[in-house]
């Protein structure tokens, strides 16, 4: 069976001395990679770890967290990818529900004693060690969580042909080909910044890895983004709605000059407005634009290019080669309904979820609303569920609502999208403080609080402080109601808001 760890010794063999990955002064070519990826193996096989083992991947490091992945592929083993961003409780979750051998990590303030397996720390690959390269290889790539259709985390199952289906349809979406460089600032544990991994293996590129979080970039990473752009004649780049919309304001001329040799940008995660497409296309006439939409159980099942398809920039696109898309159960006046996948980006399933998640059409539920056009484009309209969707990153009320409610001047709160410009939605927490608390200093203190809990991206926007929550008869949280409220009073910063009109 053919996969993608395959390639990893076979361009080491075509293209030995070509630069493959770069991370800040940090350059391995092919044969460096496999070499190090050897060795990797050989480190991780003196654990103990055999074919079938999962190895959880909790590494700030770009390169090493690739070497971990493609050293386990090459055991036979099986990655669990995890965002270097995650909270360490997360990490235990993780190792505990995949049953994990061995949790690989280089963060050094990572407690042994918190998880249920073994801490193997990232050793120096630099010095000669012990080399393993096996034959095996299982039918699963790759594990990476996602909240799936619910709030409760589950393990995609990633096939090995799921991996070359969509390697293959991300090449043929922006026409990438030998020669191109891209900047990947994704993470390495979606398949947004691992499969651009994956695609530049394939063609015997070479790609830089930005060693900052796309969720949480400051004005001084942005400047850094753009003058790599420029320095390294960069031809493309994955990027987020939200990252090309505070380029096209915050740093709009130099985004101009220092992008414009960009021959291609690809955004997902969340819809385009149109009048930002319209934008972008004016500031780099040049470059193509391009977007697609898909899930971690399903990557990319719709794109499109906007510089050809002026009519539809509301749209997330057609489906893929390969892909089929329908809806179901859509409402005849608007023709919404959910989204279904079926194709050969399909993941295998749930980790131990016995239940099938597919219909018994093999169709796949998204969970996202869209429609159709008359031309066959598909726009997403929203969430089944209660899903909030901050630049791409999935929050669920609930979890931070139980942080919130664990401070002691929290008597009740909601957590709400609020629809945004820029991110699409960003997080809003109605709040009702507890008799005697200091407003003037309590939004701080709860941001602090949420801080010390929670993911960067899952820490409200703001903080909007109401006598009592709106309700209906028998005690349903009217949430919509609260996002209303919270649109026209939240600021675009955390901040203290009152309404006393509740």
């Amino acid at each position: 069976m053919r996969t993608i760890v395959d390639y990893v010794a076979d361009q080491a063999r075509e293209l030995p001395d070509h630069p493959f990955l770069t991370e800040q002064e940090w350059t391995v070519t092919f044969a460096d990679f496999l070499l190090l990826t050897r060795r990797m193996a050989g480190y991780l096989a003196g654990l103990g770890v055999r074919a079938g083992d999962r190895v959880v991947l909790y590494v700030e490091g770009r390169i090493p967290h690739l070497l971990g992945y493609f050293a386990s592929m090459a055991l036979g083993a099986v990655p669990v990818h995890l965002y270097a961003e995650k909270t360490h409780r997360f990490v235990a979750f993780a190792a505990g529900h995949t049953g994990a051998a061995v949790v690989l990590t280089d963060r050094p303030d990572l407690d042994p004693g918190s998880l249920p397996c073994r801490l193997a720390r990232v050793p120096d690959l630099t010095a000669a060690g012990p080399e393993t390269w096996t034959e095996v290889r299982d039918p699963v790539a790759y594990m990476m969580f996602t909240s799936g259709t619910t709030g409760q985390p589950k393990a995609v199952l990633t096939t090995q042909e799921n991996v070359l289906f969509v390697t293959r349809t991300l090449i043929g979406i922006p026409g990438m080909r030998p020669g191109d460089r891209e900047v990947i600032v994704m993470p390495l544990g979606s398949t947004g910044g691992l499969g651009h991994v994956h695609a530049h293996l394939m063609l015997g590129n070479h790609a830089r890895l930005l060693p900052y979080f796309f969720g949480a970039m400051d004005d001084a990473d942005m400047r850094h983004m753009l003058a790599t752009i420029e320095a390294h004649a960069i031809t493309g780049f994955l990027s987020t709605p939200g990252m090309l919309g505070r380029l096209a304001t915050e740093h709009r001329e130099a985004f101009r000059r220092q992008a414009r040799g960009l021959r291609y940008v690809l955004a997902n995660v969340t819809p385009m407005r149109p009048e930002l497409v319209r934008d972008l296309l004016e500031l780099l006439p040049a470059t193509r634009f391009h977007t697609y939409y898909g899930l971690t159980e399903a990557s990319r099942s719709v794109y499109q290019c906007f510089n050809d398809h002026p009519g539809h920039h509301a749209a997330a696109g057609r489906p893929a080669p390969g892909v089929e898309i329908t809806l179901d159960a859509p409402d005849p006046a608007t023709g919404v309904g959910e989204v279904l996948i079926r194709g050969g980006n399909l993941m295998a399933g749930y980790w131990q979820q016995e239940e099938n998640p597919l219909t018994p059409g093999g169709w796949f539920r998204s969970g996202d609303l869209g429609s159709f056009d008359g031309d066959g484009f598909l726009t997403i309209r929203g969430r089944l569920k209660d899903c909030i969707n901050v630049d791409g990153l999935k929050c669920f009320p609930h979890e931070i609502e139980e942080v919130l409610a664990r401070h002691p001047a929290v008597a009740e709160c909601a957590v709400v999208g609020v629809p945004d410009r820029t991110t699409f939605e960003r997080l809003g927490a109605a709040v009702v403080p507890r008799a005697g608390s200091d407003l003037a200093s309590l939004a701080g203190e709860l941001e602090r609080w949420c801080r010390r809990e929670l993911e960067p991206y899952k820490v409200p926007a703001g903080f909007v402080f109401f006598d009592a929550l709106p309700r209906a008869g028998l005690g349903k949280l009217q949430r919509g109601e609260i996002v209303e409220r919270l649109a026209c009073l939240l600021p675009l910063r955390s901040g203290i808001v009152c309404d006393d009109s509740l």
